[in-house]
């Protein structure tokens, strides 16, 4: 009995040791990668639905990825979707965060990724991630600029505005250099939430420089006013008003990433923050300018002035003052006046602290924003306005609000005079002394000295 278990026990280790041999022998012949070969379908649960991906993968590694199929809402897994090739760089999903305002999409992703079957046969367990971006009030990683270029602006003004997608109003602003119709060297889009808008706070709001894009942002990872701004360097610095439309547009595959032909414009591939408002309002209302521009060309002129507002000792406060006026150089008149201050892109460009929390906004289309002078900042605007398209003085405008201390608080409320209309003034008279040199407008009154 001892003779035969002794046998045995050195059987058992020959044939151990024979399948290790075998085992390594057989690696050392093939291609050890970390996934094994082939086109697989993995899938997992997002936020409201499974999310199935197809995943490619040659000599261990992942070359290629897309989306089979989801329900999740498709502006949010679009900024998801954007995970894709970075998993495919990465190859594999480790170390990857989820996409700020799209983290259960994100997770969605990232554990069918987890799901593809493994050369060495180990399936590890899955851990949820989370955002980078904390996109908290105090740290809000997202950026852009709304600083207007500094100085003296001049050209030949062209404007559109329609209705779009249940009422959103989008806007176009393009101005031309007056000698050459075809340099482009302003090119502004705006949208105000519809009248009848879900959140009550942004009905009728503008959004390019109100709080709606820090509210987009922290719920969908992007700004509405990103896309805006990326567009409008394009059309500046290409010169170009029109894209053509994609022949081999498939409306059914808007929420395919990596599929050409998702896109309705030939190389306009944006397709988070502002894609809708790119494409059904953007676009077709600078298309409409672009004709104009080659058949009339434009009646009216464009004056602008923007200005750091500096402090007694020569330091930027961090406001920019800008006035713009339209002018029909045929009647003389004013026919469209727009003053703002902007505030800076950062908070710590702002002196005063009690402004820091409006950055990246104007006092104009902010909604929390509170004017001293106890009147809406809109309202003195939308007044001046009025005021020089019904031929008023850019210089005499006692009769606007808050020019002056006045009212009576327990009968009518009152206002205090704003040191808004201060820099106003100030680049009134610049503008004023240029279109005068230019020709293009009639004499305006300063108030009588009393």
């Amino acid at each position: 009995m001892a003779k035969s278990n002794k046998i045995k026990k050195s059987l058992i280790v020959s044939t151990i040791g024979l399948a290790t041999f075998t085992a390594l022998g057989c690696a050392s012949q093939a291609t050890q990668g970390k996934y094994v070969d082939g086109v697989h379908q993995v899938q997992a649960k997002g936020k409201k639905s499974q999310i199935v991906l197809e995943v490619t993968v040659e000599q261990g590694e992942i070359v290629d990825m897309k989306t089979k199929s989801h329900k999740e809402t498709e502006s949010l897994y679009l900024n998801a979707e954007r995970l894709l090739p970075k998993i495919v760089k990465n190859n594999g999903h480790e170390g990857i965060d989820a996409v700020s305002g799209a983290t259960y999409s994100s997770n969605g992703i990232l554990k069918a990724v987890n799901d593809l079957p493994r050369s060495n046969g180990i399936q590890p367990k899955y851990v949820a991630v989370g955002a980078k971006d904390t996109l908290g009030d105090d740290d809000f990683k997202l950026k852009w600029s709304i600083q207007p270029k500094l100085g003296l602006l001049v050209g030949d003004y062209y404007y559109e505005e329609a209705r779009f997608r249940q009422g959103h109003m989008g806007s176009m602003t393009i101005v031309t250099d007056s000698q050459d119709r075809n340099d482009v060297i302003l090119a502004e889009f705006n949208e105000s939430g519809r009248p009848n808008y879900y959140t009550r706070l942004y009905q009728d709001v503008p959004k390019r420089m109100s709080e709606y894009n820090f509210s987009m942002g922290k719920k969908k990872g992007t700004a509405w006013v990103q896309s805006a701004l990326t567009m409008e360097k394009l059309m500046v610095e290409q010169n170009k008003l029109t894209f053509e439309p994609n022949p081999n547009h498939d409306p059914k595959l808007a929420n395919k990433l990596k599929e050409p032909n998702r896109l309705k414009y030939l190389g306009i591939d944006i397709v988070a923050g502002a894609s809708n408002s790119i494409q059904q309002s953007m676009i077709p209302l600078t298309a409409k300018i672009h004709h104009r521009i080659h058949t009339d060309g434009s009646s009216l002129k464009f004056y602008q002035l923007a200005e750091k507002v500096l402090d007694e000792k020569g330091q930027w406060t961090g406001i920019t003052a800008m006035l713009r006026l339209v002018v029909d150089p045929g009647t003389k008149q004013i026919v469209k006046a727009h003053f703002d201050e902007i505030f800076a892109d950062e908070k710590a460009q702002i002196q005063d602290a009690s402004l820091k929390k409006f950055y990246r906004q104007s006092k104009y289309d902010s909604i929390h924003y509170s004017e001293p002078a106890r009147i809406g900042f809109n309202v003195m605007v939308d007044a001046l306005n009025v005021h020089l398209q019904s031929g008023g003085s850019l210089f005499d405008i006692n009769d606007l609000p808050a020019t002056g201390d006045t009212g009576n608080y327990a009968a009518t409320g009152f206002t205090k005079r704003s040191s808004s209309w201060d820099l106003y003034l100030g680049q009134a008279e610049k503008l004023y002394h240029k279109m005068r040199q230019d020709g293009v407008i009639a004499q305006h009154k300063h108030p009588a000295s009393k």
